[in-house]
Order: C-alpha cells, then sequence, then structure tokens
C-alpha cells in the first residue's frame, strides 16, 4: 500500500497539469462556439463551463503554488501576500465545484420540465426561455455564496518559525519566517465537512439519481408520441440533447457520490492513512469530468461541432492568408471577406446549372437542325 501511495504521489502532480491544461483549453474553445450560438440552454452550458473553466484555472495555480512552495522551497513564497492568494484559491475552488454540480442539478430540471412542456403539448414553442434562464443563473449562484458562508471563516494565515516541510529537506533554511494556512476552528471545519459532504455532494447526487429515471420516462412518452403523429425530427433533435445531458448527470453521481460519503465521514471520524491520496485522486477524476463534459458537449451536438470546425478553419484560413501576403508582398491574390466567399456546394450548384443549361442549348440547336433538314426532305 505504501508503494502504491508512493507511486500515485509521483505521477499526481504531471496528471492534474495535464487535465488542468486540457480542461482549460476545452472550456474556452466551447464558450467561443457556444456563444456563437445562444440560446437559453446555451446560456445555462455557458455559465457551467465558465466555472468548469474557473476551477481548471484556480487548480492549475494550487497545484503550481503547492510546486513552488514544498518541492522548490521557494522562500518568496512564503510571504503573507503569496498565502493569502492562496487561501483565496482553496476557497475559490469549493466555490467552483459547487457551482459547478448545481448547474449539473438546474440542467435536469429544466430538461425534465422541457420534455413535460413538449409531450403535454403539440407546440415546437420552448418552455425555457432567457428569463428562466437568467433567473436559473442567480438561483445557482445565490444558493452557492449562501452554502459557502462557513467556508470563509473556516482558515487563518499565521506566522511560523521554519517551513517544516523544507526545512527537513534544506536544513540551512531554518529559521526563515514563513506564513501557512491553519484552521481556525475545529468544530467549524467538521461542520463544513459535513455540509460540503451532504448539501453539496450527496443530496444533489439524488436529486440526479430520481431525476435520471424522470427524463427517462418522459422521453419514453414523446418517442411513443412522435411514432403515433410523425414527428420524427423533434424527436431526434431532443434526444440527442437530453442524452448528451444524461450522461453528465451519471458522470457526476459516479465521480461526486463517493466523495460525499467520505466527507460526510470525514466529519464524524478520523480516517485512516492515504485519505489524503483519495482526495486528490477524486479531485483528479473532478477534473476528468471536467474534460468529459467538453467532449460530450463536441460529440451530441452537430451544430457546436460545425462552428467548432468553421472557427479553426476561419483562423487557420486568416493565417495562411497572412503568411502568404509575408512571403510573396508583390503577388496579386484576391481577397474575400467572410460574406463573399463562396462554399463548396455554391460552385457546385453553379458548374450543376450551367451544365445543364449547355445541355439544353445543344438540344434545342439539335432539335433545330432536325426540323430543318426534315423541311428541306
Amino acid at each position: 500500500m505504501d508503494v502504491l501511495i508512493a507511486i500515485y504521489r509521483e505521477i499526481h502532480p504531471p496528471l492534474v497539469t495535464l487535465l488542468c491544461v486540457a480542461g482549460t483549453v476545452g472550456h474556452i474553445l466551447s464558450m467561443a462556439t457556444l456563444a456563437s450560438m445562444l440560446n437559453p440552454t446555451n446560456l445555462l452550458l455557458i455559465s457551467m463551463s465558465g466555472s468548469q473553466l474557473v476551477f481548471c484555472v484556480n487548480y492549475l495555480y494550487t497545484i503550481l503554488f503547492k510546486f513552488g512552495t514544498e518541492t522548490l522551497c521557494l522562500t518568496p513564497l512564503w510571504g503573507w501576500g503569496w498565502t493569502a492568494s492562496f487561501l483565496v484559491s482553496v476557497n475559490l475552488s469549493v466555490m467552483v465545484h459547487m457551482t459547478g454540480v448545481f448547474h449539473v442539478v438546474a440542467l435536469s430540471i429544466v430538461r425534465y420540465f422541457s420534455l413535460k412542456h413538449i409531450s403535454k403539448v403539440s407546440s415546437t414553442l420552448p418552455w425555457f426561455t432567457y428569463q428562466k434562464s437568467v433567473i436559473s443563473l442567480v438561483v445557482i449562484y445565490m444558493s452557492m455564496l449562501i452554502v459557502c458562508g462557513p467556508i470563509y471563516f473556516n482558515s487563518e494565515i499565521r506566522e511560523v518559525p521554519y517551513h517544516e516541510t523544507c526545512v527537513s529537506k534544506f536544513p540551512a533554511l531554518n529559521g526563515t519566517v514563513a506564513y501557512e494556512l491553519h484552521v481556525r476552528n475545529k468544530v467549524l471545519q467538521q461542520v463544513i465537512f459535513w455540509l460540503f459532504g451532504s448539501i453539496c455532494k450527496l443530496i444533489p447526487c439524488m436529486v440526479l439519481f430520481v431525476m435520471t429515471f424522470f427524463i427517462l420516462d418522459r422521453l419514453k412518452l414523446i418517442r411513443q408520441m412522435n411514432e403515433r403523429f410523425g414527428n420524427q425530427e423533434r424527436d431526434r433533435r431532443y434526444d440527442r440533447t437530453t442524452k448528451m445531458i444524461l450522461i453528465i448527470m451519471l458522470i457526476f453521481i459516479v465521480v461526486e457520490f463517493p466523495q460525499g460519503i467520505m466527507a460526510v465521514l470525514h466529519s464524524m471520524v478520523d480516517l485512516p492513512a492515504g485519505a489524503q491520496e483519495f482526495g486528490d485522486l477524486f479531485e483528479m477524476l473532478t477534473l476528468l469530468t471536467s474534460c468529459i463534459i467538453f467532449a460530450l458537449l463536441c460529440s451530441m451536438n452537430s451544430s457546436l461541432r460545425n462552428e467548432l470546425y468553421q472557427l479553426f478553419c476561419r483562423r487557420f484560413q486568416r493565417w495562411s492568408d497572412e503568411r502568404k501576403h509575408r512571403e510573396f508582398p508583390q503577388a496579386k491574390s484576391i481577397h474575400f471577406s467572410r460574406d463573399e466567399r463562396l462554399s463548396a456546394s455554391t460552385f457546385e450548384r453553379f458548374f450543376t446549372q450551367s451544365a445543364i443549361q449547355m445541355t439544353n442549348k445543344s438540344m434545342r440547336t439539335s432539335l433545330t437542325y432536325l426540323e430543318a433538314h426534315s423541311m428541306a426532305s
């Protein structure tokens, strides 16, 4: 067991760094593409991607800070200012993580009521409007600020005569004053663990578990109605989006439920050795979930894939044109704006119509020749 823990401690930092970078890039791209096809549901998805983006960037800062203070033993990072920034990072990590969970719960509820509206009313008008989307976001962020209230008073910055971890590695640093985070109140810490495990983990997982069955039942009813009335296009559209949301819900249940159990147990009893490594493992799984969400958004949404592809193509085309202009400044070239560029389908229609016109003209000429020859004979 000790060998496995030692191996995991070695591979944890690079893996987490890779996931943070991948998640950051992925959510930036998803937010950029979702913003180009804005609707009430995508507004909620943009907010969720934004919270996941902040979580990835903030966790990357935490990893780099710990590496600088505990591994490299950089004494400037032991100052009060850097320690205060680390305290902000710790609190922010909990807040944005909780916000992400609340977003998934809100998505499940919104999807259920949207499906319920579709199944009861034979209408294509959306139930989830921009006003309801904004109200949902306000409720999510206000709930997060209220629930996270005790976390703001849990830790404080204290001055210590030396950095315990680094002094054992570099004895010459003995006597260098450092600032560290310390728990202000043990009872408050236990309350926070229970609060974080129950309200932010277990209860949302239970809600997601119940909503999964409700959504599946409502989706089954919609399929039966569409088979009866022949509205297959609406069935496929809602089916794709619902599948994506269901997969996100199940992933959150698998990742968050064990964390909730561990947090509640930690609020009652002292966990054995190795619990810290399990906590790091769950945090890494949370980062992996953040990356999977971006992959799901791209795989289940063809519009998002097309927008992402066009975004890359436009950037690459612009970069290629600028490079050609730098290499051949005297070469004459024709530059089209975005609205003036013709797609491949436009060229295809143009040449097809031209070929049809030429064929019709040739046939008319042949018929005229045959008629003249017949009259002459």
